[in-house]
């Protein structure tokens, strides 16, 4: 099996892949019960519009999208089957805040969790993040999910949790718990 790699989303090269980010966000809010954007049912309508106003920003350079594939040979364009994730990062757009990136989504394919693919999403958006000047990071995650001990051990500090933030189905809601992370080095 071939090594997994980050590649940064290019219309050209990964422009075809949208259904497929499209399906694995699907799964990850069916299947994981991930709060996102959108409550079940889910269907193409909803996503695919959604997903190609994400790429949109990507294409603006407000947004970054990281994709998680088996190593490629330059040049090579992916198939959909071999999406094992992909990681997002909002770029502020206010003079205020140019130095600051929001974590947005961190999705990996149930059959390619646990071998680290969630870590080399998230460093690929810091060393992103930090090569366009943002030195602080934020992110949020269902409270008491796998994402949530994830970005505490990804040395993000939290900065607090927010009980029922999320409406979830068929009437509850979730809590939410918000973090940071400074990419600039600490001085002594």
């Amino acid at each position: 099996m071939a090594p997994l790699m980050t590649y940064i989303f290019s219309q050209e090269q990964h422009g075809h892949l949208t259904p497929y980010f499209a399906a694995l966000h699907a799964s990850c809010i069916t299947q994981d019960r991930m709060i996102g954007p959108f409550l079940p049912p889910l269907t193409n309508e909803k996503l695919l519009p959604w997903w190609k106003e994400r790429i949109a920003e990507a294409n603006h350079a407000t947004r970054v999208i990281v994709l998680l594939l088996p190593e490629m040979a330059p040049g090579a364009k992916p198939m959909g089957t071999d999406l094992r994730g992909l990681a997002m990062l909002k770029l502020s757009e206010a003079e205020t805040g140019s130095f600051r990136g929001q974590i947005d989504s961190v999705l990996v394919n149930q059959k390619f969790r646990r071998q680290g693919g969630a870590k080399l999403l998230v460093d690929a958006l810091e060393y992103e993040a930090a090569k366009r000047g943002r030195t602080l990071l934020l992110a949020d995650t269902e409270t008491g999910s796998v994402a949530e001990a994830a970005f505490e051990k990804f040395g993000y500090t939290e900065v607090g949790k927010i009980p029922q933030f999320s409406r979830v189905l068929p009437n509850g809601t979730r809590g939410e718990t918000f973090f940071y992370k400074n990419l600039l080095p600490k001085v002594a």
